[in-house]
């Protein structure tokens, strides 16, 4: 594991202000708000020479370095107030849209409020474990 940060990533891609299990809300482009879920926050070490696929571009690490991957579950653009998405956030009656979608940081973490934490059940963790096999073979990026 690479102790010290290098240069190849920017820094915004290496913090992340919400945990595994919070639940956050975000207002939707139509007005609604959505309700979504950290399920997974990964920190992957790169070596100088290795590539990654970020938004299908690749990219080769000039040095050794590292950035993380937050895995997250996307609801449904489904509530009419911010309030009324933290209510089902914290009750768990939200509709998940995408039930994983592998994403940088920055990406991961705009226009999110977190309104509350729930344990990662196993069962939400299917996407992620396909997507994470096929990552580690090389065959799949981040967004």
């Amino acid at each position: 594991m690479t102790t010290q940060a290098g240069e190849f990533f920017p820094t915004e891609y290496k913090q992340f202000p919400f945990n595994e299990g919070d639940m956050l809300v975000s207002k939707q482009s139509d007005g609604k708000f959505a309700v979504n879920k950290i399920l997974k926050v990964d920190r992957f070490d790169l070596k100088k020479g290795t590539s990654i696929s970020i938004q299908s571009r690749k990219f080769t690490a000039t040095e050794d370095d590292y950035l993380l991957v937050v895995s997250a579950a996307y609801g449904e653009s489904e509530f009419q107030s911010f309030e009324e998405a933290r209510v089902a956030a914290d009750a768990g009656t939200w509709t998940v849209k995408i039930g994983h979608v592998p994403n940088r940081t920055v990406g991961a973490a705009q226009g999110q409020t977190r309104v509350g934490h729930q344990q990662v059940r196993d069962a939400e963790l299917v996407g992620y474990r396909q997507w994470r096999q096929a990552f580690d073979k090389g065959e799949a990026g981040i967004f």
